[in-house]
């Protein structure tokens, strides 16, 4: 129980953890506060039995009450407030150092499993800590100081008391390690169980819209069930594994007030006991172990509680991208961009390997290979999106590694097929790419981007809310909004996962044309899945089985009979036959 105390206090920050430790002080005097007025009723008892209490010694104790309530009051106003404000504060500030630590990692952490864990965090595990750690940390100290004030007034009042007192303190300390041991692992599963929960339902409600597409509906929903079963069974293992030890502890607290209360009767008897000091042992019997109780009753919260803190300290341990560095240099370098002998590996996978090619100012270059094959993942290791095993990137002959995230990323715009928007307006979604911009330079991004007429035709134009991740726009709209973006950030290097390969033929047209503004004057990196859109590239990379397997222009790549002309020959071969279909 202290290391999870301990635990906690360090997981805060300096300033609140001395805010915390002060809360101790008052939580001490709170519980010596409330048991005072119970030791001072003995002595009133004493004059009233003895015939020496007067209006005098009425006012006196009546005075003496007061202000231990008073007191009581003050100091627990005191505990809670410097506890409760330190664990909001905490928190808020957790949070927005957990976003910060999020946008360091490098992509492929955020898998499916990975996201459902992080919302299981931010909505399960951080509010369950939040609000209830400060709360069970002044319960513990008030239980704790409470128990131990008694436990010194019961030696006062015989020694036997005492030692009857303080060894049923000691069994039931002796308890509580294997029922905080209990809860412990317990608490484990029951969170993992929680947190594959909020992974179903994040899972189940993305694939709403396929599952009813085929009247799946139900069967879809099998792991959600499943995951909702489990969830019951490891809260109800949980109740019922700990369940026996809280049934232990009442007995052994029934156990020794019973011991006690047969000690008075026999000290009272030897004479060893007055009848006061006999009545101030039956004021304090019946809530003699309760502040041991609620101490150790708070086991479960605490359990739960350490192995939320071990889940979110988890992610923050997980190793972020090297951000800081060096800007840019100003001198001409020999290339714009250059590959050098890099590979790179998802886990234990390797999916690139010995990966060099240099790409100079102003060309296009265009990756091409089959699904699975490495293009994607060489732009996006330019993005920097992961950090390569192997090798270095170099842009404008400095290590990108070695540059600061913002600067690298001044530099580069990328468009792919997915697109995604932000509930807010058109032109919000547009002016993010460049926060100082005016509504004119916005306007001649979308003219560019030939999304400009659709825009003043919404309700409201550029102050139009789009729905989140564009869903009030049809696919070829977003898209074009999303080129409008990267022609207003005007980044000299631009990564194109061709952005027509599912657009209807349409907004294709359009598309092609925006693109062709973007791209103009810019050093372009295109994962090309049509080879007749990379005819003019300076450059086609041919990507196998993460290597390169050819390298050259379109015709010096058709003229080698090699992986490049057969693909290029089974496209040509579907389309006739598409066209013939039609």
């Amino acid at each position: 129980m202290i290391r999870i105390l301990h635990k906690l206090l360090l997981f805060c920050d300096k300033k609140n953890a001395v805010r915390i430790r002060i809360a101790y002080i008052f939580s001490f005097l709170n519980a010596f506060a409330r048991n005072t007025p119970i030791m001072a009723g003995i002595f009133m008892i004493r004059d009233l039995m003895e015939g020496t209490a007067d209006v005098l010694s009425c006012c006196r104790m009546a005075g003496i009450l007061l202000i231990c309530f008073a007191l009581g009051t003050f100091f627990q106003h005191m505990s809670d407030r410097l506890q409760s404000s330190a664990g909001y504060k905490v928190f808020a500030q957790k949070r927005v150092e957990f976003a910060s630590h999020l946008r360091k990692l490098p992509m492929g952490y955020f898998t499916d499993e990975n996201i459902g864990r992080i919302s299981s965090i931010l909505t399960e595990d951080m509010v369950f800590v939040e609000e209830n750690s400060m709360s069970v940390l002044a319960e513990i100290a008030s239980g704790l100081f409470a128990q131990l004030a008694v436990t010194v007034f019961m030696f006062f009042l015989d020694p036997l008391l005492g030692a009857l007192t303080l060894l049923t303190d000691i069994v039931i300390l002796i308890l509580s390690i294997p029922m905080n041991r209990t809860a412990a692992d317990n608490s484990e599963g029951r969170q993992a169980a929680v947190e594959d929960l909020t992974g179903s339902v994040i899972e189940y409600a993305e694939g709403m819209a396929v599952s009813k597409s085929f009247g799946l509906t139900g069967e879809s929903s099998s792991r959600l069930r499943d995951s909702f079963a489990r969830s019951r069974e490891a809260n109800l293992k949980f109740e019922r594994e700990y369940a026996p030890y809280e049934r232990n502890l009442e007995i052994i607290c029934v156990v020794g007030i019973s011991a006690i209360l047969a000690a008075a009767i026999w000290l009272l008897q030897a004479g060893r006991l007055d009848s006061i000091n006999f009545i101030g042992v039956l004021l304090f019997l019946l809530n003699l172990f309760t502040p041991f109780k609620t101490v150790f009753q708070m086991g479960a919260r605490l359990s739960i509680m350490e192995v939320a803190l071990d889940k979110i300290e988890a992610v923050f341990a997980e190793k972020p991208l090297y951000l800081d560095g060096k800007d840019l240099p100003e001198e001409d370098c020999a290339h714009e961009i250059e590959f050098n002998d890099v590979s790179f590996s998802y886990e234990k996978e390797e999916v690139l390997k010995g990966i060099s090619f240099t790409a100079d100012k102003d060309q296009m270059i265009a990756l091409v290979g089959e699904s699975g094959s490495g293009k994607t993942t060489i732009a996006n290791l330019l993005a920097r999106f992961w950090d390569v095993d192997e090798g270095r990137i170099l842009f404008r002959g400095c290590d990108i590694k070695q540059m600061p995230m913002e600067t690298l990323m001044s530099h580069i715009s990328m468009v792919f097929q997915k697109v995604y928007l932000f509930e807010d307006t058109v032109f919000n979604n547009i002016a993010m790419a460049k926060p100082d911009c005016t509504m004119e330079e916005v306007k001649e991004a979308a003219k560019k981007a030939r999304c400009y007429d659709f825009i003043m035709q919404l309700p409201y134009g550029f102050e139009t809310i789009v729905g989140e991740g564009g869903t009030s726009l049809s696919g070829g709209e977003a898209q074009r909004i999303s080129i409008a973006r990267c022609i207003l950030k005007d980044a000299p290097v631009i990564i194109l996962d061709e952005a027509t390969a599912s657009i209807d033929a349409d907004n294709e047209r359009y598309i092609k044309e925006g693109m062709t503004e973007l791209c103009r004057g810019k050093t372009v990196m295109v994962i090309a899945h049509r080879l007749n859109t990379i005819r003019n590239a300076d450059k086609i990379l041919v990507i196998d089985k993460g290597m390169i397997a050819e390298e050259g222009t379109h015709d010096e790549l058709m003229s080698k009979d090699g992986l490049y002309s057969r693909m290029a020959l089974l496209q040509r071969d579907m389309n006739d036959l598409k066209e013939e279909l039609d």
